[in-house]
């Protein structure tokens, strides 16, 4: 049964939104304070085999070629659109929803995902860790990182900041279907991986743990909130707002951030280690 690519639908795939999934991981790593969770280095060798799904532009992989030079590096997205390989990592389709190919079965030491839920229903996620693990090695790892979307905030960091249209931006992502869609993921990963008897650590941390970098994703989160208004009018979607009203709250939106307007989520980070 072949899946829609639902990120697509809402977002697209485009040079801009690859640059801005670039910011975002990197702002995510920072808060994270990691690339890998401690965890799981101690546990790979010098040359492991990773697969990174829903790996966008390889950013991930990439970053992770400076540390394991001699790794097998595969990064797996529904779409080409925004792939960015090089020399060290290998770029392939392939749908999370669908099972691998069984010459992919019990090939990787680690399987690595980080913000999937975009393009995720809420009966998704069982199904996408048990293809995650079926290309899993005995004892392998696999790292899953998702933000609590639903639970977003819209902070004022100075006396006189103003949060108004940000908050509304926001809101389009806590209401309806989509707000349904976004209250999973972050909070049923770690008991998905404990009923596929998987060993489990968890990991928390607040998207604003570097003040240094609220401004920027604040930024980010408008251009992908600005966009997906843009895509529901391109689409004349029910309750859309106008060209002119997007522009409109653009302006407001830049104007609030200026005064100190943030956001903040929290980034919950499931581990889970697949028996030998």
């Amino acid at each position: 049964m072949a899946h829609p690519d639902i990120y697509a639908e809402r977002f697209g795939r485009h040079a801009i939104e690859a640059e801005r999934m670039d910011q975002q991981f990197e702002i995510i790593t920072g808060a994270l304070g990691w690339l890998l969770h401690p965890s799981i280095t101690r546990a790979l060798g010098d040359s492991p085999s990773i697969a990174d799904v829903a790996t966008g532009t390889g950013q991930f992989l990439r970053l992770l070629s400076k540390t394991y030079p001699s790794a097998r590096l595969d990064g797996y997205d529904v779409s080409s659109a925004m792939f960015n390989p090089d020399e060290h990592i290998h770029m392939s389709i392939a749908n999370a929803k669908e099972p691998f190919p069984a010459e992919f079965h019990g090939v990787y030491d680690l399987v690595h995902i980080r913000y999937l839920v975009a393009g995720m229903e809420p009966t998704d996620w069982e199904p996408v860790l048990r293809n995650m693990l079926q290309i899993l090695k005995p004892g392998g790892a696999i790292q899953w990182v998702e933000p609590a979307l639903s639970q977003c905030e819209q902070l004022r960091g100075e006396p006189s900041s103003t949060t108004t249209t940000m908050t509304r931006l926001s809101s389009m992502f806590r209401s309806g279907p989509i707000q349904q869609r976004f209250s999973h993921g972050w909070n049923t990963l770690p008991v998905l991986m404990e009923k596929c008897g998987l060993r489990v650590e968890t990991d928390l941390v607040s998207s604003d743990r570097i003040p240094g970098t609220r401004r920027a994703l604040t930024e980010n989160a408008m251009v992908a909130a600005l966009g997906f208004a843009r895509m529901m009018t391109d689409k004349q979607a029910p309750g859309s707002m106008s060209t002119e009203q997007i522009q409109e709250a653009e302006s407001a939106a830049i104007k609030e951030i200026e005064s100190g307007c943030y956001m903040r989520y929290n980034v919950h980070t499931a581990i889970g280690f697949k028996p030998k």
